[in-house]
């Protein structure tokens, strides 16, 4: 059973205090008359950012869903002033981030504590990533290209099948109704410019947006080579969507090619990236049905070359079709179905694998009920992978009113994620009798939510099986148990909005006793702004306590990584209607520290931005 830290009970009160003690109105009243028409459409975007189009594959109120959600638009990504897509996750609760340095750097996101590869990452509905390595690396996806992204904490194989152990990354892509042009600058020769518009024309509109981004980087590993290690990326996004009277139609395509220097144990190192994803979909109502089909096709690729390494050729593609049929049976059932496709190759490798591709095929089915004071919701899939078979996933929510802004809610499901390829077949290491690793859990929790205050309080209790080691040979011998617990909290005091989040975690290895790498057992985050008439002020703060980071490869125990905080200061200014100007300084002090044993973290950095809007 868990038990909630005496910490989080402490907040929680003096949340509640605050909020009765101090009540509030939205920043849309707050503002001042002359920012009336930014203020309504930052009211707009509020609404917007608390419906959740995946966390249960149709569009609903996040406090609603029965899962762990946090939606952030694109405004707020750019009002946040992150460096990268990374840098916005260690924000939200429930999520840790472990990097080999700064930007275009490998990063290791860590949601509830499961490792990378059990976070699945979708592109519009469409999963990405490199079938080797078996997840999306995220340091080079361009936050320029994302509408919404959405963080969902928890099991949802039954939606979506393999990877989504921990949880699910769901991106959407920009397609702006403006002209939209953004620049920046900043500290270790930071330069990036973007730009995206959209044409409409009766029942067709264009879209794209385009960009290019580079900076010398500092240097990466401790003890390493001693020059800077820098990334440079350019992205295309363009796309066109067709409303007939056979549905709608929309094609779109992303390329993002670029490179990231790196510092490993062999010396000075670099790596080609090149990601392309195309996708066509439909979609069509008629009455109580809903139909979505959609047809994808990505490439993955990676060339790593180095001063003592020889040149490897890491290059995978995806093809994918899936179709959903969603029926609304009454005001308070919705019913849906759907089956889906893909096959995975590799394309070009440095070892040769005895097999190099595979294909999935699966169904699923699933159900909403709320009659606006019980709610359900749950799925059953069914999937079937070459050289593994069948395999069966379910996910159950409950819900409760408790009040009219109180809700309670309790889930439970099961999740799996077949090896990658690189497990299975890599030289000397490869094992292709490995087994899926597979996860059962459960999640407790209450959503509050008023204009003055929207809580959310989760307990939750993961048990992992099957998990790999990797080593002299992969095996599956890891047994683990991980229990938790995240607050997170939006209010306002005295005209100031504040956004809180906790996250603990305790999460060991059943066999050894020992606790998970690189999972610390508590992280705070802290966003406060003030807007005043056409300025707006932000502090932020980002807590985490120390962490395990496991053994070498002989075997011995290595240091811990210190506990950090970590203060970033910035400052808009709305020069003119369309022109805003940014500023930002991250870690404000300077502050020395790991969050992956031997790389070091970026010191004292700020970046000046311009943002150009045309209606």
């Amino acid at each position: 059973m868990l038990k909630l830290s005496v910490l989080t009970l402490a907040v929680v009160g003096s949340f509640a205090v605050a909020a009765q003690a101090n009540p509030v109105q939205t920043k849309a009243v707050q503002t001042k008359s002359v920012q009336t028409k930014a203020v309504q459409a930052k009211a707009e975007e509020a609404e917007l950012e608390h419906i959740s189009i995946y966390a249960n594959r149709h569009a609903k109120a996040v406090a609603e869903t029965l899962s762990s959600v946090t939606v952030i638009n694109r405004d707020e990504i750019i009002r946040r002033q992150v460096r990268d897509l990374p840098a916005l996750l260690q924000q939200v609760a429930g999520v840790s981030v472990a990097r080999d340095g700064g930007r275009g750097q490998n990063s290791s996101v860590f949601i509830r504590g499961g490792s990378s590869g059990h976070t699945l990452v979708l592109l519009d509905g469409v999963r990405i990533g490199s079938a080797t390595l078996g997840y999306q690396s995220l340091a080079m996806v361009p936050v320029a290209l994302i509408e919404k992204i959405e963080i969902i904490r928890g099991p949802k194989a039954a939606w979506y099948g393999s990877d989504a152990l921990g949880g699910v990354i769901a991106i959407t892509s920009h397609q702006g109704d403006k002209t939209e042009f953004n620049a920046t600058l900043g500290s270790n020769k930071l330069a990036e410019v973007g730009l995206s518009g959209s044409q409409k024309n009766g029942d067709l509109t264009l879209f794209g947006s385009l960009g290019t981004a580079m900076g010398d980087g500092f240097s990466a590993k401790i003890g390493g080579d001693p020059d800077d290690d820098g990334f440079e990326q350019s992205y295309l996004n363009a796309g066109a969507e067709l409303q007939s009277s056979l549905g709608l139609w929309r094609w779109q395509s992303q390329l993002n090619d670029g490179y990231y220097e790196f510092d490993s144990d062999y010396g000075g190192d670099r790596a080609d990236t090149q990601q392309d994803s195309h996708q066509l979909d439909w979609s069509l109502s008629q009455g109580p049905l809903s139909h979505q089909l959609k047809l994808a096709h990505s490439v993955d690729s990676d060339i790593s070359y180095g001063l003592q390494s020889p040149e490897s050729l890491f290059k995978t593609k995806r093809d994918e079709a899936a179709y959903q049929l969603s029926y609304t049976l009454s005001t308070d059932w919705t019913l849906l179905s759907g089956a889906s496709w893909y096959q995975e190759q590799v394309l070009k490798n440095a070892p040769n694998y005895s097999a190099d591709s595979r294909n999935n095929q699966s169904v699923f089915a699933g159900f909403a009920f709320d009659n606006n004071q019980y709610l359900f919701d749950g799925a059953v899939r069914h999937d079937n992978f070459t050289s593994y078979g069948n395999k069966n996933t379910y996910q159950f929510s409950a819900g409760y009113h408790l009040s009219t802004d109180l809700i309670a809610r309790f889930s439970q499901g099961t999740a799996f994620k077949v090896p990658t390829f690189n497990d299975l077949y890599w030289p000397k290491y490869g094992n292709p009798l490995l087994k899926p690793e597979e996860s059962l859990s459960r999640e407790l929790g209450l959503n509050y939510q008023l204009q003055a205050l929207q809580l959310d309080l989760v307990l939750f209790d993961r048990d992992l099986t099957n998990l790999i080691q990797r080593g002299q040979q992969n095996t599956n011998v890891l047994l683990a148990s991980i229990q938790g617990a995240e607050l997170s909290a939006a209010f306002a005091i005295d005209d100031f909005e504040q956004r809180f989040s906790y996250g603990y975690l305790d999460g060991k290895d059943e066999k050894t006793g020992l606790k998970l790498v690189k999972r610390p057992a508590h992280k705070v985050s802290w966003l406060n702004s003030k807007s005043y008439q056409d300025w707006t002020f932000s502090t932020e703060a980002l807590y985490q306590s120390r962490s395990f980071s496991g053994k070498d490869w002989q075997g011995k125990l290595q240091p811990e990584l210190g506990s950090y905080l970590i203060w970033s200061v910035g400052v808009a200014y709305q020069w003119q209607p369309g022109i805003t100007l940014r500023a930002k300084v991250d870690n404000l002090f300077d502050k020395t520290y790991q969050t992956n044993l031997g790389y070091r973290q970026a010191g004292l950095e700020f970046v000046l931005g311009v943002q150009m809007l045309a209606f």
